[in-house]
């Protein structure tokens, strides 16, 4: 692992990344690049060690500082005032030979959905934990979030296949806090962070801390026990023979030097011991280390180097090193590890495709054969790097100011296979699987936070990130092909998927000139943050929040919803008034409630002249929730409504694909994009709009409707499309009005909260906690400090204002973390 940093040492700045012409012309660059996502709970130190690979690797002179406002990734105003990262930023760098497409992640749970688009284009990823903290509350979010998706997860290739979590580095960061504690922190990713298999996260430290000793002045060893003194260096343990890394201070704001010696002494002798403890853990996992460990000699260096690296590809071990980014120290060696132990492109398992096209619908898409291909280039699936169809994934969408045509969209893509070009004719297919959208890029951007240069050539080719302009229409989650290629017909991505909103605020403009101003930046925030829910007309009007007209705004929690607010005062200049926050319920059938399915619903009406009639009969019943939750019993985990048609109802609107279910909400179902038929389109969208209002006056959620006849006496020609789709909302209307009072309840948001706390004031946020009708699960030390942490779970309505609150109750020294779980029932209703 040292050798690449040795190389550097005569320079000390490496150079920048360039592509080389050879590169530049095939795909030879893919063993050189690293798609990597940083990731910890808010305040770890996540930008700060951004900003410094920014600094090491020559992008910046020096590197921006959190409190001062001055990062690189953090470029709004909001996250320069709160010293928080809201919106992932994707920046580009070199080191060495190898190209690192890094992007910085939020690590406050409000702002989630940049998690959930981030993972599903990463090859790798970085989880940092504070040395005095360990792993958080929103540590454990990440890291599960690492565990369901990515590009082998999400994008997996069969529906059924196990799940291909992120292969993770890991980061002990800020030990030049006093308290911290580099093998306690590195205990806890073990303790609570578990794998698909129920397994730890193997985190394996292959670095051994080196402190100054505050009593004697003099460099040793941070093992086994923990030294109180200042973080200087550390031990590469991977190296052989091993050497010592010390961080010199060169004055203030300068970088540190960096000087490598060997091991010697007592040092030695603790360095030996820490390393045999590495070997031990990759035994575990690694046959032929485990011959070495049970012959008790030491494995080469590059024996250990390829036993890391394949173990953190295949998910079996996270390499764990030490920082200290505040003070520039520990980068160099956190870049070396990205470098040697995550994976490239080509050692991850391409995206699964899906197709309603007859040439593309097998589950593992192949580009047909040509003549003028390889056989070796056509065996290759789409999606894979060595495939020459291009397929991207248009995973984030921004608005800024000067770029781009119209409303000034930047559109961020991962390149999966072939290449994107600027001024080439796309097709955006979306989550449903509709291609109507053809656009075409005006240029190609590489991406460094908030400043974006253009693409070399105007070309972004397999496995890199790029920025696009130009594109009008695409948003989050399209798949991106070349228009008029056979092999992408049809072809489309999982996509992004975003949370549900759980706080609603109610919105006003000022003045009649402000309203269509603040209708057009609700939009474009829509557009960038699917998570953010905008509700006008008659939803806000009845919404009970207020008198007057007005628009409600849907978000994942305080802060969030308070942001997009700030947003559109400053950014978007709107003169709005909000309303105070009140949270988003959902309404569901109680179990075994069954309403309808006994007979023809009938629907006439006369508009113009002109006499509509239709008649439905269908059957409104609960999905029950994942019987393999973990939540507290009473508790309803939301699931997506479902329409389902039986075979006489198909046969009526004269539908000719198999499947039962032909709408399930946000499931990737094939057969949901055969639906052309404009009858059963109809009765689709009439059935949707009736689920927005139950019986109490809020969403329904977890529905199966169940369409068991459809009737007209006109026959089901595209022209009775509209009678349809007023019958289908007419008969739902109808069975809600006439249901009884205890066939629904409304359902609340359910949040985890996570309260760190000193141990003087542990009994008032328990007391308090209680009182709001919290449920407490465990409260637990944090690596044997004085400090305490509670856990428990709080109707969301309970916890409103909870940071005034708690700086009270601590003396300003309690911070919280608070986390969407479930919807239970709502009793004050």
């Amino acid at each position: 692992m040292l050798r690449a940093l040795l190389s550097r040492l005569p320079r000390l700045h490496p150079r920048h990344f360039h592509l080389s012409k050879t590169h530049l012309s095939t795909t030879s660059h893919l063993p050189f690049l690293r798609n990597v996502g940083i990731f910890a709970h808010v305040d770890a130190g996540k930008t700060t060690l951004t900003e410094n690979f920014l600094d090491v690797s020559d992008v910046v002179s020096n590197p921006g500082m959190v409190d001062s406002g001055t990062t690189v990734t953090d470029f709004l105003p909001a996250e320069r005032e709160r010293g928080i990262t809201i919106q992932s930023a994707c920046i580009s760098f070199g080191w060495g030979d190898t190209k690192i497409n890094l992007i910085d992640t939020p690590g406050h749970v409000d702002f989630s959905v940049e998690i959930s688009r981030s993972v599903a284009v990463l090859d790798g990823a970085v989880l940092v934990v504070d040395g005095v903290e360990g792993v958080q509350a929103q540590t454990e979010t990440v890291w599960n979030a690492m565990q369901r998706m990515g590009v082998a997860g999400n994008l997996r290739e069969e529906v059924d296949a196990p799940l291909n979590p992120i292969p993770c580095v890991g980061c002990v960061n800020k030990l030049d806090r006093v308290g911290s504690n580099f093998y306690s922190a590195v205990s806890t990713l073990n303790k609570k962070l578990k794998r698909q298999n129920t397994t730890a996260a193997n985190a394996i430290p292959i670095q051994m801390p080196l402190i100054k000793c505050e009593l004697t002045n003099e460099v040793v060893a941070g093992y086994p026990e923990p030294v109180e003194g200042e973080f200087v260096g550390v031990v590469d343990l991977v190296s052989d023979p091993m050497r010592m890394i010390v961080w010199e201070d060169q004055g203030k704001g300068k970088r540190p030097g960096l000087k490598v010696g060997e091991v010697e002494g007592f040092i030695g002798e603790r360095a030996e011991e820490a390393r045999m403890e590495m070997i031990e853990m990759l035994a575990e996992v690694d046959e032929e280390i485990e011959e070495h460990y049970l012959e008790e000699t030491v494995p080469p260096q590059s024996t250990i180097i390829k036993s890391l690296r394949n173990s953190t590809i295949n998910n079996k071990a996270m390499p764990v090193v030490a920082a200290a980014a505040l003070k520039r120290k520990g980068i160099e060696p956190i870049l070396d590890s990205i470098c040697s132990f995550l994976p490239s492109p080509l050692d991850v398992q391409s995206p699964s495709v899906h197709s309603s096209s007859p040439e593309t619908s097998s589950k593992r898409v192949k580009k047909k054969k040509s003549s003028k291909k390889s056989k070796k280039e056509s065996d290759y699936p789409l999606g894979h790097p060595l495939n020459s169809s291009l397929l991207a994934l248009a995973f984030k969408v921004v608005h800024v100011k000067g770029r781009g045509g119209g409303d000034g969209r930047v559109v961020f893509a991962r390149v999966f296979s072939g290449e994107l070009e600027s001024r080439t004719t796309l097709k955006a297919i979306n989550a449903e699987g509709s291609d109507d959208k053809v656009e075409r890029p005006s240029a190609l951007l590489e991406l460094k936070g908030g400043k974006m240069t253009m693409l070399e050539d105007g070309v972004a080719r397999c496995g890199e990130v790029c920025a696009i302009v130009g594109l009008k229409k695409v948003e989050t989650g399209d798949t991106l092909v070349l228009s008029g290629d056979p092999a992408t017909r049809g072809v489309r991505l999982n996509g992004v998927s975003a949370p549900k909103p759980v706080l609603t605020v109610k919105l006003e403009a000022r003045g009649s000139e402000d309203e269509k101003k603040l209708e057009d930046a609700l939009r474009i925030l829509c557009v960038e943050d699917p998570s953010l829910k905008v509700e006008t007309g008659d939803a806000a009007d009845e919404s009970g929040m207020g008198g007057g007209s007005g628009i409600l705004l849907s978000g994942l929690g305080e802060l969030h919803v308070e942001v997009v607010c700030d947003r559109l005062i400053r950014e978007f200049n709107c003169d709005v008034k909000v309303g105070e926050p009140a949270v988003a319920l959902k309404e569901a059938l109680t179990v075994g409630t069954v309403l309808g399915g006994e007979e023809l619903i009938n629907f006439e009406r006369e508009i113009a002249g002109n006499r509509i009639q239709a008649a439905v009969n269908l059957r409104l019943e609960l999905i029950s929730a994942d019987s393999d939750s973990d939540n507290m019993e009473g508790q309803t985990i939301l699931a997506d409504n479902s329409i389902v048609l039986t075979d006489e109802a198909k046969s009526w609107l004269q539908l000719d694909f198999d499947s039962e279910i032909i709408d399930e909400g946000d499931e990737e179902e094939d057969e949901h994009n055969a639906v052309e038929n404009k009858c059963a389109t109809a009765l689709i969208s009439g059935i949707k709009g009736a689920l927005q209002r139950g019986p109490k006056g809020n969403e329904l959620t977890n529905v199966r409707c169940t369409v068991l006849e459809v009737s007209t006496e006109n026959g089901y020609g595209d022209d009775q499309a509209g009678a349809i789709r007023a019958a289908a909302n007419f008969a739902i209307q109808k069975l809600l009005k006439n249901s009884s009072s205890s066939d629904a309840v409304v359902l609340e948001p359910q949040m985890t909260l996570t309260v760190n706390v000193h141990n003087d004031y542990i009994g008032n946020v328990l007391s308090d906690f209680t009182t709001r009708g919290g449920v407490i699960s465990e409260v637990y030390s944090v690596n044997d400090s004085e400090k305490q942490v509670m856990v428990g779970k709080v109707p969301l309505k309970s916890i409103l204002g909870y940071s005034t609150k708690l700086r009270s109750l601590t003396a300003g020294s309690g911070v919280f973390a608070a986390e969407y779980c479930a919807h239970s029932e709502h009793r004050n209703v």
